[in-house]
């Protein structure tokens, strides 16, 4: 019998790495609790839940330079039209004083 020439992309792949003993007792005792002794499994959604942390706060963070870069513009934009606007507002007030009141 001849094994079949597809190759189908494994759903999991082995990945060998040492953990300090500590952190094994507590990943046996979490993965006995909560993944019915599945530490492969434990260990993959706390990898998820980290990765899904770090991309998260990667993007905050360039949100946050984003929004600052535009609070800074914003306030450039003013600075170069504030004159114009105090001129404006001195135009309105001088045309308020010379219309008469009625009443």
């Amino acid at each position: 019998m001849r094994k079949s020439n597809n190759k189908q992309k494994a759903r999991f792949e082995r990945v060998i790495f040492s953990l300090p003993t500590g952190l094994v007792g507590e990943l046996r005792r979490y993965a006995d609790a909560v993944r019915n002794g599945n530490k492969s499994g434990l260990a993959a959604d706390a990898l998820r839940w980290y990765l899904d942390h770090l991309r998260k706060v990667r993007h905050t963070a360039k949100l946050r330079e984003s929004y600052a870069e535009a609070a800074d513009r914003g306030r450039q934009i003013n600075r170069e039209w504030e004159h114009i606007d105090d001129e404006s507002w001195a135009r309105l007030d001088e045309l308020g004083t010379k219309q008469p009141k009625v009443g």
